[in-house]
């Protein structure tokens, strides 16, 4: 997928560039990343990884890296909101964790990636619950595809007001690089993923109209998650909703009398 490629070449891009890394994350020298490549490095409690190994049981050190991998994510989403990326510093990030720097770099490739990480976390959030939206209207006896593509975007926007400090922080623009394509395409796969689904059911989007769907998607998430509060969010939402579904009709099935009545 497009984000596991962006994630693989974030790993390489930060392996010859730590140097530089360290300058915009605001990492103390004295703590810089040890010279060793993530999982060959030392255990938190500054004991070899070998040794700690032997000494306790495999799904014990499984469930302990997985919960330091929790705990780092989730240390690291608070100090991004608060700080934003690019002030943002591994040492925050450690010290909010209770974590060592090198377990941080033992688990990800450094800051960059447990933002992309982040992103991955909402967006999976998203896909699910624009399938079970889309589900549940099927299940209902929905079958007009604008419906149900209405259903999925309604959705979608809901994950985004329900972590409205998420979206605001990837709405930001001061991500790692590379991030604002990876976001773009996100949606942009998003919109194709749906004009797709029209076309499946004879009822095919124009070109020009899937574009405009694109744009209005991500001026929408950035609105949501600006607003002043849930109830605010929501309207926006709610406005957004109804344009598109005036947009769809039009385009699905022409200007005809009942659907140009649409627009006021």
């Amino acid at each position: 997928m497009y984000l596991v490629g962006r994630l693989a070449a974030s790993r390489r891009w930060l392996a010859g560039r730590e140097a530089q890394i360290r300058m915009t994350t605001h990492q103390d020298p004295a703590v810089a990343r040890p010279p060793y490549a993530p999982g060959a490095g030392v255990a938190e409690a500054g004991v070899p990884e070998a040794a700690a190994a032997a000494r306790a049981p495999a799904g014990r050190s499984s469930e302990r890296g997985a919960a330091t991998r929790s705990g780092l994510l989730a240390a690291a989403r608070e100090v991004f909101i608060s700080q934003g990326y690019a002030q943002a510093g591994v040492t925050d990030i450690v010290a909010r964790a209770g974590a060592s720097v090198g377990s941080l770099y033992h688990h990800y490739s450094g800051k960059a990636e447990l933002y992309f990480a982040l992103f991955e976390e909402l967006r999976r959030d998203q896909g699910e619950r624009t399938r079970a939206a889309v589900r549940r209207a099927g299940e209902s006896g929905v079958t007009d595809p604008m419906q149900l593509f209405l259903a999925g975007a309604r959705a979608y926007l809901d994950a985004c007001i329900d972590h409205r400090d998420l979206s605001r922080l990837f709405s930001r623009g001061d991500g790692p690089p590379g991030f604002e394509d990876a976001a773009q395409q996100n949606m942009t796969d998003w919109v194709g993923r749906n004009t797709e689904f029209f076309a499946r059911r004879g009822e095919p989007l124009d070109e020009a109209v899937a574009i405009v769907m694109t744009g209005a998607m991500m001026v929408a998430v950035a609105k949501v998650s600006r607003a002043q509060d849930s109830a605010h969010a929501q309207r926006i939402a709610d406005g957004v909703i109804s344009v598109l579904s005036r947009l769809v009709a039009l385009s699905a099935h022409g200007a005809r009398p009942a659907a140009a009545g649409l627009v006021r």
